[in-house]
C-alpha cells in the first residue's frame, strides 16, 4: 500500500508540477535548435551545452552561448512544455540571460520563443507552476552597479499562442550585492608598495554565502570559513582547507592570510576591494 501511495504521489507531481534543474528522460538538448538574438544566424546548436562563433570580424574574441543548469518542465495551457535559461557572453563586458520556451510536438522538443531577462542578473530558480513560467531572480535596482544587482524579484510569464508574455513581477526586497558572487583575486598591494598577483586569478576565489559562511579556492586547495558584515566593515575567518601540496610558487598562504586580515570593503564597478586592518594593504577582486 505504501509503495502504491508513493508511486501515485510521484506520478501526480510529475504530471502537474515541474522538474527543476534537470532533464526529462529522452531529451537531447544537442538536437534542439535554439533561437538567439546574439548570433549571426539567430540560432544556436549546442554541443556539450555550449555554442561558439567568432565575434565581430577582426576580433580575437568569441561569442559564447551556454545552456545553464536551470531547466523546468511541466504543462502550459494543458500541453507539455519546458523552460531553460541561456547565458550569452558576446566578448564584451556584459553577460546576457534569456528565457527559452520549449514545446513538445510530433517531431520532439522545439524552442519556440525566447525572452530577454537581463544583463549580469542572478537566477535563483526556474519553475513551471500555476500555468506559468516562474523565474526567481535578482535584477538591478536604481543605482545598482552592473556587476552587482540587489533587487530580488519573482517574474511570471504566461503563454499567448507560441510566445511567453510577462504577466507580473513581485518584488521580494533587496539582497547584499557581495553575496553569492564568485570573486577572483587580481592582486594585493601592501603599504610598502610591495605587490603580489596570482598568474591565474580563477585559481584564487572568494564566495560569501547568504548564511554567513565563506567558500574559497586557494590554488590547489578548497576551503571555507565564516564572515560578518556591518556597514562597510567586514571580518573573514578561514577555518579549514583541504591539504593538497601546492607548488612552491603558490600564493595559497598569502591569499588566506590576506582574507583573514580584511577589515573594510568597497565596490567599484566590477571590482571588490578588501582593506586590511590598520591600512596595511588592499586586496583587489574582479567578477
Amino acid at each position: 500500500m505504501i509503495q502504491r501511495l508513493l508511486l501515485l504521489i510521484t506520478l501526480v507531481s510529475f504530471g502537474c508540477g515541474s522538474t527543476q534543474a534537470g532533464e526529462l528522460p529522452g531529451i537531447d538538448f544537442s538536437q534542439i535548435v535554439f533561437l538567439s538574438s546574439w548570433t549571426k544566424s539567430g540560432k544556436v546548436h549546442f554541443s556539450n551545452g555550449e555554442y561558439r562563433e567568432p565575434a565581430p570580424p577582426g576580433s580575437a574574441t568569441e561569442l559564447i552561448v551556454k545552456l545553464t543548469d536551470q531547466k523546468a518542465f511541466g504543462k502550459l495551457d494543458g500541453k507539455e512544455a519546458g523552460a531553460v535559461i541561456l547565458v550569452t557572453d558576446p566578448g564584451g563586458s556584459g553577460t546576457f540571460y534569456d528565457l527559452a520556451l520549449l514545446a513538445k510536438g510530433s517531431q520532439g522538443w522545439t524552442n519556440q520563443n525566447i525572452v530577454f531577462l537581463g544583463d549580469r542578473i542572478r537566477i535563483k530558480s526556474l519553475a513551471l507552476a500555476d500555468n506559468a513560467v516562474v523565474v526567481d531572480m535578482t535584477t538591478h535596482g536604481p543605482g545598482d552597479a552592473m556587476c552587482c544587482p540587489t533587487r530580488h524579484v519573482v517574474r511570471r510569464f504566461t503563454l499567448e499562442g507560441n510566445r511567453l508574455v510577462r504577466a507580473n513581477e513581485e518584488v521580494l526586497g533587496n539582497v547584499n550585492p557581495l553575496v553569492d558572487i564568485t570573486w577572483k583575486w587580481q592582486q594585493t598591494v601592501y603599504d610598502n608598495d610591495r605587490k603580489k598577483a596570482p598568474p591565474n586569478p580563477e585559481n584564487y576565489t572568494l564566495k560569501l554565502l547568504p548564511d554567513g559562511k565563506v567558500n574559497i579556492r586557494a590554488d590547489c586547495n578548497l576551503g571555507g570559513g565564516v564572515y560578518t558584515m556591518n556597514g562597510d566593515e567586514i571580518s573573514i575567518e578561514i577555518t579549514h582547507t583541504t591539504m593538497a601540496a601546492c607548488p612552491p610558487e603558490s600564493l595559497e598562504q598569502d591569499f588566506i592570510r590576506n582574507l583573514n586580515t580584511a577589515a573594510r570593503y568597497r565596490m567599484e564597478g566590477d571590482f571588490l576591494y578588501l582593506y586590511f586592518k590598520n591600512d596595511t594593504g588592499t586586496m583587489k577582486f574582479m567578477l
